[in-house]
C-alpha cells in the first residue's frame, strides 16, 4: 500500500520548457513497485523535497490515468524552486503524497462546467483537462476554460491548446500586449473577468477557480451576478498549503486546514471566512 507520510525518490525522465521561467517535470518513482500503486485526484497536491532546500507544495499536472510516470510544473520564486530548475534529466529528489481532496469529479461528469485559471493557476486543472480530453465520452455537457495571463511569454502548455479545444471552448486572456493569435486561438487582452463580458457561459455550469487571490476575489462576484449559487463555485486554495499534513498550521483559513479539508473548496463552506481570498 503506497503509504502518503513517507517520502520516496523520484527520478527526472525529462525537462520541459514551458515559460522563461516555468519547468514541468516528467518523473518516476525509482521503486517500480510503488509507481503501480500510486494515485491522485486531479486538484491535489504533492510535497517535493530537495535538501538543504527544505520542501514545497505543488499540484499534480498529468493525467490520473497514467501510472508510469506524473508531472508537476514549476515556476522559479525561491530558493527550493531556482534550486529544482538547476536539475536535469536523470536526476532525483524526493516527494510524498498525495494530499488534500481534488475538483468534485463525479459532479463534474453531470454538469455544465466553466473553469477559471489565472496564471500558474492553469497547472492543478491539467490533470482534469487531460482527463477529460481522454474521457470524452464520460462528459455529455459544455466544457469551458476561462485562462488569463500577464502576457504570452508566461501562458503554459501553449502546444496542447489545439487537443484541449477538441474537448473544451477556451478562451485566453492577457493583461497587456495587442490581440493575436498564440497556438493558433486568438487571445482577448484584458483582465480574465472580461471574459465574462464577451462570452457567453452556458447554463446551470459548476464553476471551478484556481489563480490568484486577487484574481478569485473578482470572479467570485462575476459569478454571483450570474446567479451562480454559492454551492456551484469551487475555489483551490492550494497556493495556503504548507506542510500538508495539518502540523504547521500555516494554512488554516477559519475552522479549515486547507492540507487537510481542502485544498479545493465549495464556496458555500468559506464565503464567511475573512480575508479567504
Amino acid at each position: 500500500m503506497f503509504n502518503p507520510y513517507q517520502t520516496h525518490e523520484v527520478k527526472i525522465i525529462d525537462i520541459i520548457k514551458e515559460t522563461p521561467n516555468t519547468r514541468r517535470f516528467i518523473l518516476a518513482f525509482k521503486e517500480k513497485k510503488i509507481q503501480k500503486v500510486f494515485d491522485f485526484v486531479p486538484g491535489q497536491i504533492l510535497e517535493v523535497s530537495l535538501p538543504p532546500y527544505n520542501e514545497a507544495p505543488f499540484a499534480y499536472c498529468s493525467s490520473p490515468l497514467h501510472h508510469e510516470y506524473f508531472e508537476i510544473t514549476i515556476r522559479a520564486v525561491g530558493s527550493l524552486t531556482n534550486a529544482m530548475h538547476k536539475l536535469k534529466k536523470g536526476d532525483t529528489f524526493g516527494v510524498r503524497g498525495p494530499y488534500g481532496n481534488g475538483w468534485p469529479m463525479q459532479e463534474i461528469k453531470n454538469r455544465n462546467i466553466l473553469m477559471i485559471a489565472g496564471g500558474i493557476g492553469l497547472i492543478p486543472f491539467r490533470p482534469l483537462i487531460k482527463y477529460i480530453c481522454e474521457n470524452s465520452e464520460e462528459f455529455t455537457k459544455n466544457i469551458q476554460l476561462f485562462y488569463g495571463a500577464k502576457s504570452e511569454d508566461d501562458l503554459i502548455f501553449k502546444k496542447e491548446y489545439k487537443k484541449w479545444c477538441k474537448n473544451i471552448n477556451l478562451h485566453i486572456t492577457l493583461d497587456r500586449g495587442k490581440p493575436k493569435k498564440v497556438a493558433g486561438l486568438f487571445c482577448d487582452i484584458g483582465l480574465i473577468t472580461t471574459l465574462f463580458d464577451k462570452v457567453k457561459v452556458f447554463p446551470k455550469s459548476l464553476a471551478l477557480v484556481c489563480g490568484p487571490p486577487i484574481m478569485c476575489k473578482f470572479v467570485v462576484r462575476k459569478l454571483k451576478a450570474l446567479r451562480f449559487s454559492d454551492r456551484d463555485i469551487y475555489l483551490s486554495l492550494e497556493r495556503k498549503m504548507e506542510c500538508a499534513v495539518g502540523i504547521c498550521e500555516h494554512c488554516a483559513v477559519g475552522s479549515f486546514y486547507v492540507c487537510k479539508d481542502g485544498p479545493v473548496f465549495q464556496w458555500s463552506e468559506i464565503k464567511h471566512i475573512k480575508d479567504v481570498i
